[in-house]
């Protein structure tokens, strides 16, 4: 027991020399300080400064400024009667004059192109009365067509109302053709012009009511007009609430890519830097373990994400709880006491779950040139699960709070919107330090070894180069894809419709870029693609796998937009009709939406991709690996969970048979089954499998995996070395 204690002594003596050493050199390190202590105490009062700076600056913009519009139509003199009387309305029931402001009538040839262009900040269209009536009649029949609609599918709310407000007024004796009306149109993008349509508006309505009083009085109404039907209007939700739900939004986020920013300084010197200095041989000489090294280190990394969090938390006590500067009106919040301790014990596993993923990937680098290539798919990584509050119905009690950093993130949401839910809060805390431990765990047992710490080994990969290198490169280089794929998708997707995406996608990216991966390495092709034959039982394991493993993917999706990323059937129901494009033939969607996607796809991620990665990792974390990214590829978040199952199961099939063959026709039935039956009208477009059928399609993919498996070609087993005798 006392040579325990006096090891123990040691352990921690030695892992707190290490500490402070790095902690010194961290101190050092200008770039760590700035980004981890300075940058977050300027940030937060610069923009709460800022903000206000120019949040009255456009206020007095707004009030100062001469709106220049033009009236049209066949009634413009009317028009211009109207537009009189409500710049020169006075509120009756207040002794303050209105707020002044300058509208100015300018003449020219072409009114919409002037506004288009911002020599105008309005356009007043005034209407006859058959022009009124004739867009009355457009705007009720297209509110009847959304209820129909809305009814087709089940629904009702507000548009299946209006409708039906409008169909009474359709069939009453309404004198339609006797209401003159006037159109206001601006440039919903301009503040100027925004501005003039509201005040405008909002004048016009209230001479038009008062007309209408008038009218009212003047028949000898029985009561005063103003206390008929009287409508109180009430936000229950306070400025501080609403300031608090926007806040909470972005605070995760913010935080977590300051931790990522100073904490990737220090990763980043704390091994690949050392290695590519050779300065970590000399460490490694000394009496301290490589685990206690990388634990040491580990704890450097950490403490620079604490201090993020605790400098962040404490800005906003000081500037939000105390109030010590005047908050915008976006930002009218208050902070109390159990609320920032709420918000420090929340952030505490978030430090060490981006910790140990920095030193992990500072481990795996050989130079801080490699490390900067695997930082950023790291951030989108974390980042992407922070974002989980933005969604909409995301609630923390629910399975978002089980997983790691989006149920912190949700939980801050409500830490600032209303209050702390303890018992779901612990929850997400939880989840995320638990996911922390596992990887801190990981990264000890993963960089105590001297090949990963060290680099004082030259590998035959850089040596030999081509093919031996492919291996380290080949995550950048699909990063380098995906940036394009999404940059593509962003900016290109609407002009190049659903045919020209898959074709610039498919053929120009993911054909094109392995065909030059291909090349640039000098890979084997047949090896690299798995083009070799299965056996005769993998074809019938895929025609029995594919719907089954469509059934337990439509299945984990229904989960994961149930409990985990909530989607609204109307995002869902875009993205179908997305694909559907007009004159869109049905074998036309399955060559575009099932062949080429099953050819293509397949020889980027199930061939390239794999054989890349298998070289350096076992089965397991290949296939999880592959489906991943393959995943991330398809953008939409609510599209990412069923589509990397499908790309785990697509890499086992390759890997089982060690064909790429199977999996093509795999991924052709899947695509294609997910098409054809609404096409022809099978099946209804709202169609959910039956859940009974969920556990019989895991037992019939279970086989067919397992048959795949039994009929695998076998590794050749080496013969052992015999030395010569004598």
């Amino acid at each position: 027991m006392t040579r325990r204690r006096e090891r123990d002594r040691r352990d921690l003596s030695v892992l707190a020399t290490i500490l402070r050493y790095e902690l010194r050199m961290l101190l050092r390190d200008t770039r760590t300080i700035l980004i981890a202590v300075v940058a977050p105490l300027i940030i937060l009062p610069g923009w709460i400064l800022l903000s206000n700076r120019v949040e009255r600056s456009d206020e007095r913009r707004l009030e100062e400024a001469e709106y220049r519009y033009a009236v049209t139509g066949s009634e413009a003199a009317w028009a211009r009667e109207q537009i009189a009387q409500a710049l020169a309305w006075q509120d009756p029931d207040s002794d303050r004059p209105a707020a002044p402001f300058s509208f100015v009538e300018t003449s020219v040839p072409e009114p919409d192109s002037a506004l288009l262009a911002g020599d105008l900040h309005l356009v007043v269209d005034a209407l006859s009365p058959a022009d009124f009536a004739a867009v009355l009649r457009e705007e009720l029949a297209e509110a009847i067509a959304r209820a129909e609609a809305a009814a087709a599918e089940g629904g009702g709310g507000p548009d299946a109302r209006a409708a039906a407000l409008a169909q009474a007024l359709e069939d009453s004796d309404f004198p339609l053709g006797e209401v003159r009306g006037v159109r206001l149109l601006y440039r919903a993008q301009s503040d100027f012009s925004r501005n003039a349509q509201e005040r405008l508006e909002e004048r016009l309505r209230r001479i038009r009511a008062a007309k209408r009083d008038s009218v009212y009085r003047a028949v000898g109404f029985p009561v005063p007009v103003e206390t008929v039907a009287v409508v109180v209007e009430e936000d229950v939700a306070s400025a501080e609430k609403v300031a608090g739900s926007v806040l909470g939004l972005v605070l995760t986020p913010f935080l977590l890519v300051l931790m990522l920013s100073g904490g990737s300084i220090i990763a980043a010197d704390a091994l690949s830097g050392e290695k590519e200095r050779g300065t970590l041989e000399t460490l490694l000489t000394t009496a301290a373990t490589r685990s206690e090294i990388v634990r040491a280190k580990q704890l450097a990394v950490m403490v620079v994400g604490l201090a993020v969090a605790v400098v962040n938390v404490a800005n906003l006590a000081v500037y939000l709880g105390l109030g010590v500067l005047d908050l915008p009106q976006g930002l009218q919040i208050g902070l109390s006491v159990g609320q920032t301790l709420a918000l420090l014990f929340l952030f505490l596993p978030l430090a060490t779950l981006v910790s140990a993923a920095l030193l992990f990937l500072s481990g795996v680098s050989k130079s801080y040139r490699e490390y900067q290539i695997y930082f950023f798919p790291l951030v989108i990584v974390l980042l992407v699960p922070s974002l989980a509050p933005v969604l909409p119905g995301m609630e923390l009690r629910s399975v978002i709070a089980m997983v790691p950093v989006a149920g912190i993130a949700v939980a801050v949401r409500d830490v600032l919107l209303s209050g702390v839910d303890w018992l779901f809060a612990g929850i997400a805390f939880g989840s995320t330090a638990a996911a922390g431990v596992l990887i801190a765990g990981w990264v000890e047992n993963s960089l105590s070894n001297e090949r990963l710490i060290s680099s004082a080994e030259l590998d035959e990969a850089d040596l030999i180069g081509g093919a031996a290198l492919f291996p380290r490169h080949v995550f950048q280089w699909f990063l380098g894809f995906w940036v394009v794929f999404f940059v593509i998708s962003l900016w290109y997707g609407d002009d190049l419709g659903a045919k020209g995406q898959v074709v610039v996608n498919l053929v120009g990216i993911f054909f094109g870029g392995s065909l030059f991966l291909i090349r640039r390495y000098r890979l084997p092709v047949r090896e690299t693609l798995a083009l070799r034959l299965p056996h005769p039982a993998a074809w019938l394991a895929a025609l029995v796998g594919a719907p089954s493993a469509l059934l337990v993917g439509v299945g984990l999706a229904e989960l994961v937009n149930t409990y985990v990323f909530p989607v609204p059937e109307e995002l869902l129901r875009a993205f179908g009709e997305s694909l559907a494009e007009p004159g869109f033939p049905l074998w036309q969607m399955v060559f575009f939406l099932a062949v080429m996607p099953g050819v293509f796809e397949e020889i980027a991620f199930r061939g390239v991709l794999l054989h890349g990665i298998r070289k350096r990792w076992g089965p397991w974390a290949t296939a999880l690996a592959v489906g991943v990214i393959f995943g991330f590829f398809h953008v939409a978040l609510f599209r990412i969970v069923p589509t990397a199952f499908l790309g785990v199961i697509l890499a086992g099939v390759v890997l089982l048979t060690r064909s790429i063959y199977p999996a093509v026709l795999w991924h052709i039935l899947n695509n294609a089954m997910s098409i054809v039956p609404f096409q022809l009208g099978w099946l209804p477009e709202d169609f959910t499998p039956p859940s009974i059928l969920t556990p019989v399609a895991v037992v019939t993919l279970s086989a067919s995996l397992w048959l795949m498996w039994k009929t695998s070609p076998r590794e050749p087993r080496l013969a052992p070395r015999t030395s010569p005798s004598g």
